[in-house]
């Protein structure tokens, strides 16, 4: 008789770009258990990007938009159901920990904070500094698993890229020129580096390589959006904010890019999984954890060592506000943004 497949659940409930930083779990995961069910539950705006993503055997969304205790209980039955042998909460907040501690699962490992760490099986307390990949891959030491650094990766077909280059032909861009990506809002007022910097930025890399600036922008980014366009004097391509189910588009439409520049936001992390060369700029969060990325392949973060409230609005007032943001200047990332592509130049001859 054959022995019974192991059922790992993985979980991630929110935010877009804290789900791209687990991807390395769930690839550790297969490695060290190649033939386990490996299924991810998670907010069902993020987890569309890990559609196509060859480690994992099932997609399990959590819909934030349905009634709370319906979905809730719908969820936990479907986990029950399925019956895991172990439950991973990368999360750790209270619906979270309730839902993994109702799944059935027999081994539970999940943050140890407060009285959630009573869920757990095996409740995690990490002190020291690091990366958040390398937070997340702590989470499967209970599991014997010990591993170094991965790469966070969204994968992408060859069709989903030729539709996102189609895509921005429709918009002007011309298929053949260098496109450069910049992401010009963020969730926190205290991270969006100045439109009118995004700006000067957009006519430098036209000027210097011929580049065509490509704008992506957020629901609520319209007002920096308005501000860019009202202050950049060449022609640029705006992506509009996308619907869930098509995130993966605006995901395509990074990969198509040379390279591109972000504030410390989701589309930064998705723009370094698909491959895309990445520039962030950081101001009060901290590039140490929150850029797990190697300049090996071009992606570089962006901060100065100033005085900062490291709020997420900043409360200095007058010419000091928004002083760690205002320091990175256009030049500077613009000579990082020329190391790239001369970098991505020789390595395609």
């Amino acid at each position: 008789m054959a022995d019974p497949v192991l059922k790992i659940l993985v979980s991630r409930l929110k935010y877009i770009g804290d789900i791209v930083l687990t991807t390395p779990v769930i690839e550790s995961l297969r490695e060290h258990f190649p033939e386990s069910r490996i299924c991810y539950l998670g907010d069902k705006d993020g987890v569309a990007l890990l559609e196509r993503n060859p480690f994992l055997d099932e997609i399990i969304p959590y819909d934030f938009g349905a009634p709370e205790i319906r979905e809730e209980l719908r969820i936990i039955s479907s986990l029950r159901k399925e019956k895991f042998d172990i439950a991973i909460d990368l999360f750790g907040n209270p619906r979270s920990a309730i839902v993994i501690y109702l799944s059935g699962a027999a081994t539970r490992i999940g943050g140890n904070f407060g009285w959630r760490g009573k869920t757990f099986t095996h409740p995690i307390t990490i002190r020291e500094k690091m990366t958040a990949v390398a937070f997340h891959l702590k989470y499967l030491e209970p599991l014997g698993i010990h591993d170094g650094y991965r790469a966070p990766r969204i994968f992408l077909s060859d069709e989903e890229k030729a539709q996102a280059g189609e895509y921005l032909s429709s918009l002007g861009v011309n298929g053949g020129s260098i496109k450069i990506g910049f992401q010009i809002g963020a969730t926190w007022l205290a991270k969006i580096w100045p439109p009118e910097y995004f700006a000067r930025l957009a006519e430098s890399v036209a000027e210097s390589f011929g580049a065509y600036p490509i704008v992506t922008y957020g629901p609520k980014d319209i007002p920096y959006l308005e501000k860019f366009a009202a202050s950049v004097r060449v022609k640029f391509a705006a992506v509009p904010p996308e619907t869930p189910k098509n995130l993966r588009k605006l995901a395509a439409v990074m990969s198509v890019c040379d390279a591109f520049v972000s504030n410390d936001t989701s589309t930064m992390h998705i723009s370094a999984a698909v491959g895309t060369p990445t520039v962030g700029i950081f101001g009060p969060s901290d590039p140490e954890t929150w850029f797990p990325y190697s300049g090996e392949f071009g992606h570089m973060a962006m901060k100065k060592d100033v005085d900062c409230c490291h709020l997420d609005h900043c409360k200095l007032k007058g010419e000091e506000y928004m002083r760690c943001m205002k320091s990175i200047k256009p030049d500077e990332i613009l000579e990082t943004l020329g190391q790239i592509l001369r970098t991505r130049k020789r390595a395609n001859r």
